[in-house]
């Protein structure tokens, strides 16, 4: 072991201090390393008065061992950042602009807006959707009117026998909801894409009343 003087040359005496001092700082390591002070304080009283010096320097030595979670006498413990609150932005959906369109209609259309949607009792139930109007000469007429009639496989009589799948009529004269191009203009009628007319035709009954505006 280092530190220690080799045996030759010593006197027996010499020889059962010095193997008696190894004894001892092997006890005391050893309860060092263990955390046991008072396995290295009982060590130490094996010593004879001219070692106890020694023994209380290795007891200090084994008192300034700090054990996992604590801290060494007069150290202030290191400060543990606190976590960053976290900020959560919460986005307040837009209200829905029901415009002109009363909270007894059943289908509210925005021709300026180009969109329409179904409502019950003023609540938004489907939509808005796109929707396609009538072109120039063709106005779709602004008003307040209510569902007539449906035909589920239309055509058109006037304009060239042109499809009108899920036909939803409101006046008298041939307009209506039905499955076209929205982004398409028509001859007055309401165009809604593929999809969107299907439920307008399932949804809206004979004599729910429509509002165009």
């Amino acid at each position: 072991m280092e530190g220690f003087p080799t045996l030759a040359g010593m006197t027996p005496a010499q020889r059962r201090a010095s193997s008696r001092r190894r004894l001892i700082v092997m006890a005391v390591a050893a309860s060092a390393a263990a955390g046991f002070v008072g396995g290295a304080v009982a060590a130490a009283s094996l010593l004879p008065a001219e070692e106890s010096a020694a023994s209380a320097s290795a007891e200090q030595a084994v008192g300034d061992i700090a054990l996992p979670g604590e801290s060494l006498a007069g150290e202030t413990p290191p400060e543990v950042p606190a976590a960053a609150a976290e900020v959560t932005e919460v986005i307040e959906p837009e209200p829905f602009d029901y415009g002109d369109c009363p909270p007894a209609a059943r289908a509210c259309v925005d021709l300026d807006g180009e969109r329409a949607w179904l409502q019950e009792d003023g609540e938004v139930t489907y939509g808005a959707v796109p929707i396609g109007q009538g072109g120039p000469g063709y106005d779709t007429p602004r008003a307040s009117f209510h569902v007539s009639r449906k035909v589920v496989d239309d055509v058109s009589y006037v304009f060239d026998m042109a499809p009108m799948p899920y036909a939803v009529y409101f006046t008298d004269v041939g307009h209506a909801f039905h499955e076209g191009d929205p982004e398409g203009e028509s001859h007055g009628c309401v165009r809604l894409a593929p999809g969107d007319a299907e439920i307008y035709f399932n949804e809206l009954q004979v004599g729910d009343l429509i509002h165009i505006y």
